[in-house]
């Protein structure tokens, strides 16, 4: 755009240009930073393009979900059709993946457990999405690749762009004007390559292979021609995940092979079934916690927040990860207990080196850091949760109930009675 305001909004600067259409960085009238999102000069009469862009937004608007792009408007300026939308601080997963491979660094699992979840929540709403009459609508991403989930400074996670989406009741054709398959040729399921019908699954698989890639730190399906790729995917030909990141759980790797699954049955059944597998397979191997804060942080550290990165909580939260990333351990143990040293009364800084110490230290001295924290009323809860994990405690006997539900209290009390202590409470309490 050679212009500084279209309609009621102020045009910026350009933040990214396709193919077919630009987004660039705006205000509305009301001081609100959006960014604008609008099909290119040489598409602007193309009523194929006009028909896809207006089905866009017509599922955007009803999708309103935390990890999905919120739309604000969408209105035609002269001749000219505009997506407003929520204005996003951070950067993309196909840059964050870049700048790992580029360092030669892997995503702590921690990180990639926290967006992994935030993506098929959001992409199981959108799935399940109903319209105004309660009728299914069937949406169908169709592109889910790492350019679509966009991870804030903050350590929000948002699925981007429903361009070539589908509705049931909205059909858009597989193919592009020109004939072209539609979404990113890596990231496409075997039934999207061979023309069959869709349904949500085939998203399922485009998000296996986003995760496989952000374990392993290489692309998946890479060969020398579009059609080489496509043939690998539909002969489901790729390597062993271990191969290129050993200390990923067996069962981690199963879970993702599922998703990879050649024949869409042979798949979960929805993102929900999907997410509830790999947070079970995730469990033994990452400690309670997985929050934004770690995506925050793992964001942060490599794009350059330099103000952030003088704050002793943030370098604390990095500390952490760089305990559980390969190659990393030794430099992030250090760094938690130098930050825990010079910091003796913050007790969060404390606690992320005391998780340090359980995973790749001493663990007397992590559990007797556990137990002197256990006291500081802010920190109950996650201590808990990790004392649970390390095996001190054992879960409640009611998981749908807190643990502090009264029901749970006796029923742990009787248990307890029964079985006698586990096998590290002994070396909690006299730690």
């Amino acid at each position: 755009m050679e212009y500084r305001k279209l309609g009621r909004f102020h045009i910026e600067g350009s933040i990214a240009r396709g193919g077919m259409g630009e987004i660039v960085r705006s205000v509305d009238d009301a001081g609100r930073p959006i960014v604008l999102k609008t099909i290119l000069d040489s598409f602007q009469n193309d009523e194929r393009f006009q028909d896809l862009f207006i089905r866009e937004a017509e599922i955007t608007f009803q999708l309103r979900h935390p990890n999905i792009v919120r739309a604000y408007r969408f209105e035609r300026v002269g001749n000219r059709l505009v997506l407003a939308l929520e204005f996003l601080d951070g950067i993309n997963l196909k840059d964050l993946l870049r700048k790992i491979y580029d360092q030669k660094l892997h995503l702590p699992l921690m990180v990639a457990w926290a967006i992994a979840q935030r993506v098929l929540k959001g992409l199981d709403y959108a799935h399940k999405k109903k319209g105004s009459e309660g009728d299914h609508l069937g949406i169908i991403h169709r592109d889910m690749n790492p350019s679509n989930i966009f991870l804030t400074y903050a350590g929000e996670v948002k699925v981007l762009d429903f361009g070539i989406s589908k509705a049931t009741k909205l059909e858009v054709h597989q193919l592009t004007p020109k004939n072209e398959l539609r979404g990113k040729i890596c990231y496409l399921a075997p039934e999207q390559i061979q023309s069959k019908p869709l349904d949500h699954r085939a998203d399922i698989f485009s998000f296996g292979i986003v995760l496989w890639e952000m374990l392993a730190g290489r692309p998946l399906f890479v060969r020398p021609s579009d059609g080489e790729v496509m043939e690998a995917i539909v002969q489901n030909n790729y390597e062993s995940l271990k191969t290129f990141r050993p200390d990923v759980p067996e069962e981690l790797e199963a879970v993702i092979k599922r998703a990879l699954s050649k024949n869409a049955k042979d798949r979960y059944k929805d993102c929900r079934e999907f997410e509830a597998a790999l947070e079970s397979a995730f469990y033994e191997a990452i400690m309670p916690g997985a929050s934004e804060e770690e995506i925050s942080v793992f964001v942060r550290s490599l794009f350059g927040q330099t103000q952030a990165q003088q704050d002793p909580q943030f370098l604390s939260g990095y500390a952490l990860l760089m305990a559980q990333a390969p190659g990393q351990e030794s430099r992030g143990l250090k760094l938690a207990a130098d930050l825990a040293g010079e910091y003796p009364t913050r007790p969060f800084i404390q606690l992320n080196y005391a998780r340090a110490l359980l995973l790749r230290g001493d663990r007397s001295l992590g559990l007797r850091m556990m137990r002197k924290l256990a006291r500081v009323d802010s920190l109950e809860s996650s201590i808990q949760d990790i004392l649970e994990w390390v095996g001190v405690r054992r879960r409640p006997p009611l998981a749908i109930l807190s643990r502090s539900h009264p029901l749970n209290y006796v029923l742990g009390k009787i248990r307890h009675r029964v079985m006698g202590p586990t096998a590290y409470q002994e070396q909690f309490l006299s730690a």
